[in-house]
C-alpha cells in the first residue's frame, strides 16, 4: 500500500510539472489554465479507486462495523465511512481548484456557497450509494447467484424516475431556475422549436452568474417535455444570433432522442456490469460480507474509468450530430461561429487537446475542431452557385 500510495505522490508530481511546463498548451488565454485543468482532472480519475483499494487492504478501518447486527445500521456507516473519505482525499484537489479558478476569474462563487454545494453533492451521493449497499446486500442473501440481474430490475424505475425528476427536484437544490421572460428572443426559439414539431417546451434561465463567468446552455427532460435551459451568464454576453444558435444545437439533442440514448446506454451499461460484480461475488463468497462488498465496489470504479472513453466517444458522436443540426437551421454561420469563440475565451479552455486528452477526457469535440468545420461549411456555401 506504501509503494502504491507513493508511486501515486510521483505520479501526481509528473503531471503538473509536464502540464504547466511542458504540454503544448493551445489556448485564446495567456494563462496555462487550460493545461492545469487536465493536470487536476487526471489526478483526480484515479483517487477512488486507490482509496478503495487502500480500504480493502486496511481490514482494521472497516471491519469494526460488522460488530454491529443490524443490516441496515452496517450500510449506513458503511456509506458514511466512504463517503466521508473520498471527500476528504478530493478536497485538496477541489480547494486547489477553486482557488485557481476564482483568480483566473472563471469562478465567481462566494466560498461558503462553493462548499454547501459540495457537502449537499455529497449528501446525495451519500443517500445513492446507502440504498444501493443496503438492497445489494439483502439481495446478495437471498438470490446469490442472480442477485444483481435483480437488482437492476428493482432500480430500472427508479432510474428513470430519477431523470425524470432531477430537472423539477434536484437541480433547484442548486441553482435558481426562472423562465425566460417574452421578448425576441423567447419569440424566435419557439419560432424554431415549431419549425421541427417540438411542442411543449419550457424555456428556463439558471442563475449561475452568481457563481461563474462561462457559458453554457442545455437540454433535458423526457415523456415529451422537454426543458432548454439558458444560463444568464449567456444573457448577458453572447448576441441574440449567437445563443439562438446554441438553442438549435440543445433542440438536436431532444429531437435525436440523445437524452433517451444516454440513458438506455447507461442503463445496459449498468445492467452488463451487475453481471460481471454477480459472478465475481460468487468467487468471494467466503470472505468477509463488508469486504467482498468492498471489492465489488473496487471493481466497479475500475471498469467504470476502463469503459469511460466508449461512453465519451459516444458523447462525441452526439454533439457533433447537434452541430450539424444547429448549421443547417442558421442561415448566418458567422455569429454562430463566433459563439466557439465566446465560449473558449470565457473558459479558458484548451481548444485543441492532445488525441490522447480527448480519448479520455473529452465529451464534447474540441473547440479547433468544431471552428474548422465551421469554417469548411462557410466556404462551401460562399462557393455554392
Amino acid at each position: 500500500m506504501k509503494k502504491l500510495l507513493s508511486a501515486y505522490f510521483l505520479f501526481i508530481i509528473g503531471l503538473f510539472v509536464y502540464f504547466y511546463y511542458f504540454y503544448p498548451l493551445n489556448s485564446l488565454s495567456d494563462s496555462r489554465y487550460g493545461a492545469l485543468s487536465h493536470a487536476f482532472y487526471f489526478a483526480m480519475l484515479p483517487l477512488q479507486m486507490i482509496l478503495l483499494y487502500c480500504i480493502v487492504k486496511s481490514e482494521v478501518s472497516y471491519l469494526w462495523i460488522g460488530r454491529y447486527n443490524s443490516r441496515l445500521f452496517q450500510s449506513f456507516l458503511l456509506s458514511a465511512l466512504l463517503v466521508l473519505l473520498d471527500l476528504f482525499v478530493r478536497l485538496p484537489f477541489q480547494m486547489t481548484w477553486y482557488s485557481l479558478s476564482r483568480s483566473e476569474g472563471t469562478l465567481t462563487q462566494p466560498f461558503l456557497s462553493w462548499f454547501l454545494d459540495l457537502l449537499l453533492s455529497a449528501g446525495l451521493f451519500f443517500i445513492t450509494l446507502f440504498l444501493l449497499i443496503y438492497f445489494s446486500r439483502i439481495f446478495m442473501e437471498k438470490w446469490p447467484k442472480k442477485w444483481g440481474t435483480i437488482l437492476w430490475f428493482s432500480i430500472l424505475p427508479i432510474a428513470v424516475f430519477i431523470v425524470f425528476i432531477q430537472p423539477i427536484w434536484i437541480d433547484p437544490l442548486f441553482d435558481d431556475f426562472r423562465p425566460l421572460q417574452s421578448g425576441q428572443l423567447r419569440s424566435e426559439m419557439e419560432e424554431l422549436t415549431d419549425s421541427v414539431n417540438l411542442s411543449n417546451v419550457d424555456f428556463l434561465v439558471v442563475n449561475k452568474s452568481e457563481k461563474v463567468t462561462t457559458y453554457n446552455a442545455y437540454v433535458t427532460g423526457i415523456f415529451g417535455h422537454a426543458r432548454i435551459v439558458l444560463w444568464d451568464t449567456m444573457l448577458h454576453g453572447m448576441d441574440q444570433a449567437e445563443i439562438l444558435f446554441i438553442t438549435a444545437h440543445e433542440v438536436a439533442h431532444y429531437l435525436y432522442k440523445h437524452v433517451y440514448i444516454g440513458t438506455g446506454l447507461y442503463l445496459l451499461s449498468s445492467l452488463i456490469l451487475l453481471i460481471l460484480l454477480q459472478q465475481l461475488a460468487i468467487r468471494w463468497k467466503n470472505d468477509h460480507s463488508i469486504t467482498r462488498l468492498l471489492k465489488l465496489l473496487l471493481t466497479a470504479s475500475i471498469v467504470l474509468t476502463i469503459i469511460q472513453p466508449v461512453s465519451l466517444f459516444v458523447s462525441r458522436q452526439m454533439e457533433t450530430t447537434a452541430d450539424f443540426f444547429a448549421i443547417e437551421h442558421t442561415e448566418d454561420l458567422v455569429p454562430a461561429m463566433h459563439t466557439y469563440y465566446l465560449l473558449a475565451e470565457q473558459s479558458k479552455t484548451d481548444i485543441a487537446p492532445a488525441a490522447w486528452i480527448r480519448f479520455f477526457r473529452l465529451s464534447h469535440p474540441s473547440i479547433r475542431e468544431r471552428i474548422e468545420k465551421m469554417e469548411e461549411i462557410i466556404e462551401k456555401r460562399e462557393t455554392k452557385p
